[in-house]
């Protein structure tokens, strides 16, 4: 989910907790410690200005509501536990180009890896197959990782990893995969060999890295998640678009690592069976009349 995504959520939500003011508006801007120029510029539908990670648990706390619901990653406005200072926002890349996944991946080595992935799980796309499998990909192809794909809300969690480096469990709608065979969404420029050979290459890698490496898929219309990466039980990295929402507390932790197995309980298709549903759905790729 990209970023002006999850700004469009907290849009709603915090328009949803003024309207239910008692008081004035004077008084939650009181209460959370912000200003009007602020409060209008998390308002205007034009921006994707998001709050800082401190400035969100002052709205939680002084509301009696979650940063998860703010963020719209779950419908109950009263979360489990309220984001505390253990929070920090952190650059998907800094100004030396540096990004901090490397460094997460590593802390988390002989842990299990949970993700839930904004797009196609950069594991299993063909920007890391061999130079082989790639021959004839355009190098705007949004299933590559590169500035395009990026754009379109792409991120490279599991980026230099091989299947078995990590217990990796994987969780995305179905849709998305739906999406690449009938070359619609983010793939509908993609040429059609690309979107199959995209659904053949993910199944091979599910099948023979099965089960080191498991693909829940489950039903994106009827269960949304923002996309996030547990790492072990050091932390959570919730991706909002250029930047993550890094959570450390255990307690909180805990609670992703239930909503990911949420999540599982909700597969359409299971891991054993993921490869099979990728191989149908490259049968489907069509050239486009």
């Amino acid at each position: 989910m990209h970023k002006r995504d999850v700004a469009s959520l907290f849009r709603k939500r915090l328009r949803l907790l003024i309207a239910s003011e008692k008081q004035s508006t004077a008084a939650f801007l009181r209460d959370t410690g912000m200003d009007r120029s602020a409060l209008s510029q998390f308002l205007d539908e034009s921006s994707d200005r998001l709050p800082r990670a401190e400035a969100l648990r002052r709205i939680a706390v002084a509301r009696g509501v979650s940063v998860d619901w703010l963020l719209g990653l779950e419908n109950a406005p009263e979360g489990r536990q309220v984001v505390t200072s253990s929070v920090q926002i952190e650059q998907m890349q800094d100004e030396h180009g540096t990004s901090p996944l490397e460094h997460w991946r590593n802390e988390a080595w002989g842990h299990k890896l949970r993700y839930v992935p904004s797009t196609l799980p950069d594991m299993l796309s063909l920007a890391n197959a061999g130079d082989t499998e790639r021959t004839g990909d355009p190098v705007g192809d949004p299933i590559h990782g590169n500035d395009h794909a990026r754009a379109s809300g792409a991120e490279n969690v599991l980026e230099g990893l091989m299947p078995g480096d990590l217990d990796i469990e994987i969780a995305m709608p179905i849709q998305t995969l739906e999406d690449l065979a009938n070359q619609s969404g983010l793939f509908k420029n993609t040429p059609p060999d690309t979107c199959r050979r995209q659904l053949q290459h993910m199944a091979r890698i599910c099948q023979t890295s099965y089960p080191a490496l498991r693909l829940h898929l489950y039903d994106g219309t009827t269960t949304f998640s923002a996309p996030f990466t547990v790492y072990g039980k050091l932390r959570v990295a919730i991706y909002i678009g250029e930047s993550y929402l890094v959570i450390t507390a255990r307690e909180q932790i805990t609670s992703f690592v239930q909503r990911f197995d949420e999540l599982v309980r909700r597969t359409l298709v299971s891991p054993d069976q993921s490869h099979e549903t990728l191989r149908k759905l490259s049968d489907t790729v069509q050239h486009k009349q």
